[in-house]
């Protein structure tokens, strides 16, 4: 095999004049590059977990015991498996771009659609746009329904008050106003970091306490009753916990070598699959049908049981940033505003942000939320897209490199080959 040759982006974003891309599409098909203010393959890895591990894993208690122990336990590992493989093609996908068409080297608002129209053509870059759009919409009124139940748990434990959820649901989106104008996840990697090592030791705790509570309530519990419908339901749970994939190629973006994201996602993957595990089968053998919606409620000990709302909740906050990043930015590009901060990206993020609180203030029911968004939206985007769309990208570099050596493509023409369902 050959070596990989290595290209540096100019400190502007910019390749170095001598790299263009009709030269690079056509010339040089195992290139790869490197971004000197990129993020590095680890950290990549903190933000997936930042980014997947807290809302659908304290839920998972609940739907493994929809399913069955060994059916759930079946379901929970195929699930990581498929998702991790979908993972490292949109790696590939992305990493295949930047290569063939160069301009994806800078700053990409919207990589998931791009690849869409890469693979497919136009009309698939806009259905992927709103699948992207309505699916970061959902898990961010998720995420905000969780940490504002979380907070109403806290005050009503440790100081008495009673008050309407839905307060803290309006107090949160204000916090989170200026936050959701930083651009992208380069500019909030310390959140990452917060997000992914709260939602570990969250996990700790949880398993800790379910534990500690095991002896006493095991007597006692009944697993959930086994129905079709409870085994869609926990399908859809199960699925959420493992969607991630919308903001995988905006992770990978901002790499300094987007070339080693496999590595990201088979090390973040080992981490949420042994803490999904752990926690669901700790939680069902430990609380059996008694839990409602999250295992949180069923801990008896009320100071792991709060800190883990806590922590949870300090994993979800900064979660809703990176939500909603891809979504805001989806949506900037189709009404044309500027990459800068100005007054039109304010004003869009404000009224992004006002519609998810007012959906979650509309709606108040986590659980529908949870399988709704992850029986559609996200199987799409986690179990099928990256798969479609990685075979036809490989479709179509085969069809231009055989172009190429037979000499019915020119070596500096467009890259513009696109593959059809048959090939």
């Amino acid at each position: 095999m050959g070596t990989k040759k290595v290209y540096t982006v100019n400190s502007d974003g910019k390749l170095p004049q001598k790299h263009s891309e009709t030269s690079m599409a056509s010339s040089d098909s195992s290139s790869t590059y490197h971004n000197s203010h990129g993020i590095s393959w680890a950290m990549a890895a903190v933000f997936i977990v930042g980014d997947m591990m807290g809302a659908g894993m304290i839920s998972l208690p609940l739907s493994l015991g929809r399913a069955g122990l060994i059916a759930g336990v079946v379901l929970i590992l195929l699930a990581s498996l498929f998702s991790g493989y979908t993972g490292i093609q949109l790696g590939e996908n992305w990493e295949m771009m930047q290569i063939r068409w160069p301009k994806y080297r800078t700053h990409c608002r919207r990589p998931y659609p791009e690849m869409a129209y890469r693979a497919l053509g136009n009309w698939a870059r806009q259905a992927v746009a709103v699948c992207l759009v309505v699916s970061q919409f959902l898990i961010a009124c998720v995420l905000l329904l969780i940490s504002a139940e979380n907070f109403t748990n806290l005050l009503n434990t440790f100081f008495g008050l009673h008050l309407d959820f839905c307060i803290f649901i309006v107090a949160i989106a204000l916090v989170l106003w200026p936050f959701s104008m930083l651009q992208s996840p380069m500019d909030f990697w310390q959140l990452a970091v917060i997000s992914a090592l709260s939602s570990t030791v969250a996990a700790g705790l949880i398993v800790f306490g379910a534990s500690w509570d095991m002896p006493t309530c095991a007597p006692h519990r009944q697993m959930p009753a086994l129905t079709a419908k409870q085994f869609t339901l926990s399908y859809g749970t199960i699925v959420f916990a493992f969607g991630g994939h919308g903001a995988f190629p905006t992770i990978q973006h901002d790499m300094a070598m987007p070339g080693q994201f496999n590595k990201s996602v088979i090390s973040s993957y080992i981490l949420i699959t042994l803490v999904y595990l752990a926690v669901s089968i700790t939680g069902l053998m430990a609380y059996g049908d008694s839990m409602v919606d999250t295992v949180i409620p069923s801990i008896q000990l009320t100071w792991v049981a709060q800190t883990i709302n806590v922590l949870i909740t300090a994993h979800i906050l900064p979660t809703i940033i990176i939500v909603l990043s891809p979504l805001s930015q989806q949506v900037e590009e189709w009404i044309r505003i500027p990459n800068q901060f100005g007054a039109r990206r304010f004003l869009v993020r404000t009224i992004v942000l006002f519609l998810v609180c007012f959906t979650a203030l509309s709606v108040l029911k986590l659980g529908l939320f949870l399988d709704l968004v992850g029986a559609t939206t996200i199987t799409l985007m986690t179990m099928l897209l990256p798969s479609i769309f990685w075979l036809f990208m490989q479709a179509s570099h085969k069809k231009r490199e055989d172009g190429l050596k037979a000499g019915t493509i020119l070596p500096n023409t467009p890259d513009v080959e696109t593959a059809s369902l048959a090939e």
